[in-house]
């Protein structure tokens, strides 16, 4: 694990630069808090580099002893997100909603939905039915858009299948320009009808993400989350942990530059 972390940081500095570049137009504040975290992690990367060249075997692996409180860093965090993904699945629900959030997820090019998505829908047509038992008027919010203007977008594939599902076309709204999370929340918020907490249906891997989107764009929610296979849901837990760890870059960064001082210190009493 040690050894892998000057590999982690380097994708780390990439990511950041990645979503920097993209945001450019952004907050500047944060943008030049991103532009500091990648100079500063290449430039660690670069000293760790010079380092192996450098000096001895003896000397290499007391330097990487270095890392090995960011890996301890990196496996709390790791563990802690899969906890708390945990507690948000099993957290019990209040069930006094009238409105359905389904988050969207990939669509291939033939408008086939992924197994992810249709066990978001089906969760989602379950619990709309529910609430139809108990003469509850419901209607479920299908969000996502397209890259590709000449595609159909999620929400309307999500729609379709909806309908054959026996879904009534009335209770069924669809917001065709998000393409990420955080805008799932901010354009689904400006269709809403009710003040009272909606229900979000996403995937069990992706609840993390979902509340903090939620709680920024001031959407009160209640969650569930769909399964998923043990495959899809190990590879989709660290995917999503490397996105909330860059979503929170700026913790993660001072937690990371701080332990590598203190390391650092502890290291050259030994030269």
């Amino acid at each position: 694990m040690t050894v892998v972390i000057p590999f982690f940081l380097l994708l780390f500095a990439l990511l950041v630069m990645q979503k920097t570049m993209q945001h450019r137009n952004g907050n500047p504040f944060r943008y030049a808090i991103s532009v500091v975290i990648v100079g500063v992690v290449l430039a660690f990367t670069a000293y760790t580099v010079w380092m192996i060249l450098q000096h001895g075997y003896l000397e290499i692996i007391r330097f990487m002893g270095m890392y090995v409180y960011i890996a301890m860093y990196l496996i709390a965090t790791f563990i802690s997100y899969v906890l708390l993904n945990l507690i948000l699945k099993f957290w019990p629900k209040k069930n006094n909603y009238t409105e359905i959030i389904v988050l969207g997820a990939k669509i291939d090019d033939e408008g086939v939905l992924s197994e992810t998505l249709r066990e978001r829908l089906e969760l989602a047509v379950n619990n709309y039915l529910a609430n139809r038992a108990q003469e509850k008027p419901t209607k479920i919010f299908v969000t996502g858009g397209s890259i590709d203007p000449e595609s159909p977008t999620e929400a309307e594939e999500m729609a379709g299948f909806l309908l054959a599902q026996g879904i009534p076309a009335e209770d069924i709204v669809c917001e065709n320009r998000a393409l990420n999370t955080d805008e799932n929340f901010y354009f689904t918020k400006q269709l809403l009808q009710n003040p009272e907490p909606v229900l979000v249906v996403t995937s069990s891997f992706h609840l993390i993400r979902t509340h903090f989107f939620a709680w920024q764009n001031q959407v009160q929610i209640e969650m569930k989350g769909a399964r998923s296979s043990v495959f899809s849901w190990g590879y989709s837990v660290v995917r999503e942990y490397l996105a909330f760890f860059i979503l929170t870059k700026e913790i993660n960064f001072i937690c990371m530059i701080s332990l590598a001082i203190y390391s650092i210190l502890q290291v050259s009493k030994l030269y």
